[in-house]
């Protein structure tokens, strides 16, 4: 699998201060062709007046050629992949088209195999990023998800670019504006640089509140493990479907419609929905509340059926509702809903959402009734947009992440069946490396490694034959150069995973030593990855202070004396101060005190 952080760094690293749409293009390309073998990389991009979709990006064997492509939405399998918005793989694109789109194909092309996906903007889809093989070649589960990768990334910073161009536009006919345009860009930037959604719901909605002159907000997101709404045919639960029994997306289907509550696919996120029980018994729980009165009572919880202002939300943009005395004489049930006893004059409510999922909303709330223009409630819009865009984001990064640890965890197990003691250690070392390497200064990506180190540092020894790892008496000088290959094995291993390759060295050296006198291969100071440095130490303190198969644990201060004796020639002395100050702060003193919780 690959690591999907390095590839979102390599596309990013050089687009931050770029303002060319060209250049981005370009990145994508490269980016492609770095983390997935092929023959032919081509970018087409959707004009959105003419539905014309134009070759913007031809790169063939490391080179930029200029090819004017131009094609219609729904023609052919790159037009069909932007009007539908759906991935698509040909093995052989003969066999896959009719004779007339395969000449329109090959014009393209002249390759034989190819893996079409959508570059999406929110829940625009802007154009496709096509990847060719000139012989016939099925492409893996795994390539199809660094193309959605990279696509996504790419769509974030097409985006951006274009925010940031409209928002200039803007600038120019309204200067009076100029904070809105500032504000978007800077909310866009966070976007494309955060991994975390609290960040980028922060500043958003401060700069919301700014904007709107608005006093207070409310930001309330849906539980996904909990809900499904009904318009989310995939694996859905609800009960009564006897057509398409809950295991279809519906809205993929031509002219369809739920026979429940006959949502038009365009209308299906929030607009007709709204009458849906399924969507109405829906909690959403509040994710933070900004500048509210102490008195006011903000409920941590609602449904649909709570609100009966929610009910007259529009799809894609903010609605703004004007609340007064004379609300309740008119005996109007749109303001008597779950808001009613919290002051205000001015409510608006924005939805979060993507194209297929609707993710919870933001409130704003003034006690003043504030009039707002059509350019206003774009720009709310716009920031929604962003906002569902970083959602979506954080959500991708913590699935990888989670598909990265489940591995890990596999492995892990897998050493524990071959070595109790190493298992056991493994624990204890990810928690103790991650706190060394806090104290050192490294970077939150940095103590991530080092935790991935910590754990499979040992994983070598699978390799290592069970009598010699389990052996009471002491080594022979054979078995214990057979012990002495483990960090070697263990790099052999890791170097061919993908998302591990990277920490496959810290492994490969966590024995040498800071004198240059360890192995494998005699390498000294700084030369000796600065995790394989930390490894070392908490290693050889667990080891000393953990009942061995050959002898018992050494006292807590026998092994720190131990630790200082050989600071500056077995190990790294700014790594055993860093050790002692994070040792010294986990009471109480035993072996087991830093254990993870």
């Amino acid at each position: 699998m690959a690591e999907y952080i390095d590839i979102a760094y390599f596309l990013s690293k050089d687009l931050i201060s770029k303002n060319s749409r060209d250049e981005i293009y370009e990145k994508i390309s490269v980016t492609v062709e770095t983390f997935i073998e092929c023959d032919l990389i081509t970018v087409f991009m959707l004009n959105e007046d003419t539905e014309k979709i134009n070759c913007v990006k031809y790169y063939e064997d490391s080179e930029f050629v200029k090819k004017d492509f131009e094609t219609m939405v729904g023609e052919g399998l790159i037009g069909s992949v932007i009007e539908n918005g759906e991935s698509l793989v040909s093995k052989n694109i003969k066999d896959d088209l009719s004779d007339i789109y395969y000449e329109l194909e090959k014009q393209f092309s002249g390759m034989s195999s190819l893996l079409s996906v959508p570059i999406y903007a929110g829940s625009l889809v802007l154009g496709a990023l096509n990847i060719y093989k000139r012989e016939a070649y099925e492409f893996s589960e795994e390539e199809v998800k660094i193309a959605k990768f990279i696509a996504m990334l790419g769509g974030i910073f097409i985006y951006s670019l274009t925010l940031y161009e409209n928002a200039n536009l803007l600038y120019l006919r309204q200067k009076e504006e100029s904070g809105k345009v500032t504000n978007l860009l800077e909310v866009s930037k966070l976007v494309s640089s955060s991994s975390d959604i609290a960040s980028v719901i922060d500043y958003s909605v401060k700069n919301l509140m700014n904007f709107t002159k608005t006093d207070a907000a409310l930001v309330y997101f849906k539980d996904k493990s909990k809900n499904k709404f009904c318009y989310e045919f995939f694996d859905c639960k609800m009960t009564g479907c006897s057509i398409f029994g809950g295991n279809v997306n519906c809205y993929t289907i031509t002219n369809f419609e739920c026979q429940f509550i006959k949502c038009s696919a365009e209308s299906k996120i929030l607009y007709k929905c709204t009458d849906c029980p399924f969507l109405k018994d829906t909690p959403l729980e509040l994710f933070k509340s900004y500048r509210m009165d102490a008195s006011s009572a903000v409920p941590d919880s609602f449904r649909f059926s709570d609100c009966s202002c929610l009910k007259n939300l529009i799809s894609d943009y903010p609605s703004i509702y004007y609340y007064s005395q004379d609300n309740d004489k008119e005996g109007t049930e749109t303001f008597n809903c779950m808001f009613k006893d919290i002051k205000k004059e001015t409510f608006i409510g924005i939805p979060i959402k993507t194209d297929k999922d609707f993710l919870g909303f933001i409130f704003l709330l003034s006690d003043k009734k504030i009039e707002y223009s059509l350019e206003a409630l774009d720009f709310m819009s716009d920031i929604s947009s962003v906002i569902s865009i970083a959602a979506y984001n954080v959500q991708m990064s913590n699935y990888i992440e989670d598909e990265h640890l489940e591995t890990i965890n596999s492995i892990s197990e897998a050493i524990k069946t071959r070595d109790t003691y190493t298992g056991a250690h493994g624990g204890r070392l990810i928690h103790c490396g991650a706190l060394v390497a806090k104290e050192l200064g490294l970077s939150e990506n940095e103590i991530k490694n080092v935790r991935y180190a910590a754990v499979l540092h040992d994983v070598g020894k699978i390799g290592i034959k069970d009598y010699i790892l389990n052996k009471r008496e002491k080594l022979t000088d054979e078995e214990y150069a057979e012990i002495k290959r483990h960090p070697e094995i263990g790099y052999n291993m890791l170097k061919k995973i993908k998302f591990l390759s990277h920490i496959a060295n810290d492994v490969l050296h966590h024995q040498e030593r800071y004198d240059g006198k360890g192995y494998p291969y005699g390498i000294a100071g700084d030369d000796i990855p600065v995790a394989s440095r930390i490894i070392a130490i908490i290693d050889a303190f667990d080891a000393m202070t953990t009942d061995r198969p050959y002898r018992r644990a050494l006292p807590v201060k026998v092994a720190l004396d131990e630790l200082e004796k050989y600071s500056g020639t077995q190990f790294d002395p700014k790594v055993v101060d860093a050790f002692l100050k994070v040792l010294k702060g986990l009471e109480p003193l035993e072996p087991l005190a830093y254990d993870e919780p």
